[in-house]
This record gives structure tokens, C-alpha cells and sequence, in this order.
């Protein structure tokens, strides 16, 4: 506990970037979220991308599925499992990310599918909030960012 109000007082005393130079570990265990009863389904086929996601969610407890392709996404979804998330990529080998969505949408209308492509154009936000998503992020996601979004999809 000591550290933690050591950490902000340098955050009141500093700043915020120098008190996360001081306390780089102890900061960011303060704004990791706890999801460990959560279950986040990523359907990437883009191994990278997919291994950069799930680095950001490794320390947060949560589930993470992951497919390489729609259509099993899909069907695993069909099948009665359940995700209280899914992040979705836009371009798959398959079905791209808005069929998929919509796919999905015909049989869950509540669980919030997030699109996220690297080939943002635009009204593509458009395209897949009309296809059924729930929100998009753009490609390279920064770790905050995708967080923030995420908790407000999860919390």
C-alpha cells in the first residue's frame, strides 16, 4: 500500500510521465482491468496482430478465443457458446469481418462485436455500424486505447 501512495504522490509531485518513470510497474498495475470471468473472442488472421491483442489482454485474466477465419467464428457462436465480446478484423480469408457480423447478428443481437481493420477507408465505420457492430478501431491499436475501448464494451 505504501508504494501505491508513494506512486501518487510522484504522480501529484511530477507529473504524470515522471512519476510513470519512477513507478513503471506499480502505475500499471493500477490501470490493468480484472476481467477474469470474461470471455474475448478475436478472429484475426493476421498472427501478429492477433499475438499484439492478446499481449494487451494477457495480464487482465481474461479468456481469449481466437479464430483465424469468420465462418468458424461464426458457427462457434451458432453452436451456443457464448463471448462477451468479439473483436472482429474486417478483411479475412473467407467471409470478410461485415458478412460475418451479420451472420452473427441473425442469431445474437447483444453480444457487442467491435470491428477493427488496418485498411481504414472511408465510411467503413459506417459499413460495419450499419452491418451490426458495436463500435470500431482502426489499425495499429495502441494498448490504452484498446483497453479503454474494451471496458466499455465489458464493465
Amino acid at each position: 500500500m505504501n508504494n501505491i501512495l508513494q506512486c501518487n504522490e510522484a504522480m501529484y509531485r511530477y507529473g504524470r510521465q515522471e512519476s510513470d518513470n519512477m513507478f513503471p510497474r506499480i502505475h500499471e498495475s493500477l490501470d490493468q482491468p480484472d476481467w477474469k470471468n470474461k470471455k474475448i473472442v478475436i478472429v484475426e488472421d493476421v498472427l501478429s496482430n492477433f499475438q499484439l491483442l492478446a499481449a494487451y489482454l494477457a495480464r487482465t485474466g481474461a479468456q481469449v478465443i481466437h479464430f483465424e477465419k469468420g465462418l468458424p467464428a461464426y458457427e462457434w457462436i451458432k453452436a451456443g457458446n457464448k463471448a462477451d465480446v468479439i473483436l472482429m478484423d474486417l478483411r479475412l480469408p473467407d467471409l470478410n469481418g461485415i458478412d460475418v457480423t451479420r451472420l452473427i447478428r441473425q442469431i445474437n443481437d447483444y453480444v457487442p462485436i467491435i470491428a477493427q481493420t488496418a485498411f481504414a477507408m472511408m465510411g467503413d465505420r459506417d459499413k460495419c455500424l450499419l452491418a451490426g457492430c458495436n463500435d470500431y478501431i482502426a489499425k495499429p491499436i495502441p494498448r490504452k486505447e484498446f483497453l479503454t475501448l474494451l471496458s466499455r464494451h465489458l464493465n
